[in-house]
């Protein structure tokens, strides 16, 4: 399966953003003790929130499988 969005490991003009929003940004990777904490999105969510993906979901037109 193909990423649609990979991550990108260098900066590459010309997508929105200079060298230095790319240089200023920092993502460390989650610790162990922020991974425990995290809770499904059902817990933490309201029901109107999936309620209305589902709505949306239902206006959307079946896509055929491409092989």
């Amino acid at each position: 399966m193909t990423d649609k969005h990979p991550t990108l490991k260098e900066f590459q003009p010309g997508r929105g953003y200079t060298k230095e929003d790319w240089d200023s940004v920092d993502s460390p990777e989650l610790t162990d003790e922020e991974l425990a904490r995290m809770r499904p999105a059902r817990e933490v969510l309201p029901p109107e929130f999936f309620r209305s993906l589902d709505e949306m979901r239902k206006g959307q037109a079946r896509k055929s499988r491409a092989k």
